[in-house]
């Protein structure tokens, strides 16, 4: 499990758990999602949103 921050055009951070933090299959995923409403580990953000998706360093 990898831990990402995702972080918002309002700065609202959020810290959440994926299998695996991959940015390419991420950035390809959310891109090609028909819904604006997208899941990221355990929480669901409005993908026109986003601003950052990083990997926390453990």
């Amino acid at each position: 499990m990898d831990t990402i921050k995702v972080i918002l055009q309002n700065n609202k951070e959020f810290e959440t758990q994926v299998d695996s933090y991959d940015a390419l299959e991420l950035t390809k995923s959310i891109s090609e999602s028909e819904s604006a409403i997208v899941q990221i580990g355990n929480i669901i953000v409005n993908k026109h949103h986003i601003e950052c998706i990083h990997k926390v360093s453990n």
